[in-house]
């Protein structure tokens, strides 16, 4: 039992870099708890190991020697000490991996794909595995046995928490964000700078940048020569499509941008709600609105406002009530002036304040006012047409 201790301690201080001191300590403590439940050794009586020859020693409380007990301890030990000792060493390689993983997390680590487990993929990072939910793995993503693929550290969890102690991502939206601060030097460097990110995981990303510099065109600056740059993040996300777009601290500017590919006319803001409706011509109207929706929905998350698109000519003519156009005009009140007969400006200005006072969430002085309101608004048609 003795050779073969201090050999395997060896080894495994040598290979696995746990400190034979550690595993000493705890080699005691647990033979002592082994041996006072399995043969009743006495409270008082305390366990030592001889660090040099590795000999098993009783000791009193005073720190006095005594005689090895009468139960078969040599057998015991041999039978619970491996068990005792892995078990020590796979907590401290946990420790050891949660030190060492801590310092990555939200950071980008590549690992190999080591098997597949009920539609997760487990990934090897070296000295420990994590595992890639399901729910965090891209739909394009085909990935086998052997693959080397980049994902965002999302969690380090302490030892005992779950098999598996690294949790990572590829839907996150900082999996983006750091790969994009890999490829451009210039965001390393402070020159150019994220304002925002927004994803559709798989499908699309739109990313706001800004420079400081005006000599620095961002958007350029982070497309790169011939597009390689976003090219090469594209691959690497299974071919998610990149858009850059040129963050601008006057929001009616930022919100047509972030609409990109489309080319939006009129932008009018509501302050308040934090709401924008953007008038397109017929022809830029799916190009804004995206497939499913998604390029005015992820313009929204990109921006931080509720941006809703319609057809420039329906505003021109004041066919419909465009939530946003007018002070006090938002999606609940044009719902509900349209279940009660008023879906345009005309009908609107033409209304008697008597009669949209009976228009639900209606007061008089409300209904008034969008009554003048929207009389203004159909006399700066007439002079814009003119």
């Amino acid at each position: 039992m003795n050779k073969e201790l201090l050999a395997l301690l060896e080894y495994w201080e040598k290979e696995k870099g746990i400190d034979r001191s550690f595993l000493l300590d705890s080699l005691e403590k647990g033979l002592l708890t082994v041996y006072r439940k399995k043969a009743g050794l006495s409270e008082d009586i305390q366990v030592r190991i001889d660090r040099v020859t590795g000999e098993i020693k009783f000791f009193d409380q005073e720190g006095k020697q005594l005689p090895p007990p009468s139960f078969p301890w040599e057998r015991i030990a041999a039978q619970a000490g491996k068990q005792i000792l892995i078990q020590r060493l796979r907590e401290a390689e946990k420790n050891a991996v949660y030190q060492e993983f801590s310092r990555l997390q939200n950071e980008i680590i590549s690992g190999r794909v080591e098997r597949f487990e009920e539609g997760h993929i487990v990934i090897s990072f070296g000295k420990t595995e994590g595992l890639l939910p399901q729910h965090h793995r891209l739909p394009g993503d085909h990935l086998r046995v052997g693959d080397t693929v980049k994902t965002l550290l999302l969690e380090v969890r302490r030892p005992n928490r779950g098999t598996y102690q690294l949790i990572v991502s590829r839907t996150h939206p900082d999996l983006v964000r750091k790969l994009l601060e890999a490829e451009v030097p210039e965001l390393k460097d402070g020159l150019v700078e994220i304002k925002s990110l927004a994803r559709f995981p798989g499908d699309l990303t739109k990313v706001a940048v800004f420079s400081h510099n005006e000599k620095i065109d961002p958007v350029g600056t982070c497309i790169g020569d011939k597009a390689l740059r976003i090219k090469n993040m594209s691959k690497e996300l299974g071919g998610e499509k990149i858009e850059i777009i040129e963050w601008h601290p006057d929001p009616a500017r930022y919100i047509l941008n972030s609409l990109s590919p489309a080319r939006a006319g009129k932008v009018i803001l509501n302050e308040n709600e934090k709401e924008a409706v953007v008038l397109v011509s017929d022809e830029q109207l799916y190009l804004a609105i995206g497939k499913r929706g998604q390029n005015v929905r992820l313009a929204s998350k990109l921006t931080g406002w509720n941006i809703k698109v319609f057809r420039y000519s329906e505003y021109a003519r004041g066919e419909k009530l465009l939530p946003g156009l007018l002070p006090g005009l938002d999606e609940k009140v044009a719902a509900a002036l349209t279940e009660s007969g008023y879906s345009s400006l005309q009908q609107l200005a033409a209304a008697r304040p008597e009669e949209l006072e009976k228009v639900p969430g209606l007061t008089p002085e409300k209904a008034a006012a969008l009554i003048a309101d929207a009389a203004a608004y159909l006399s700066q048609l007439q002079g814009e047409n003119r």
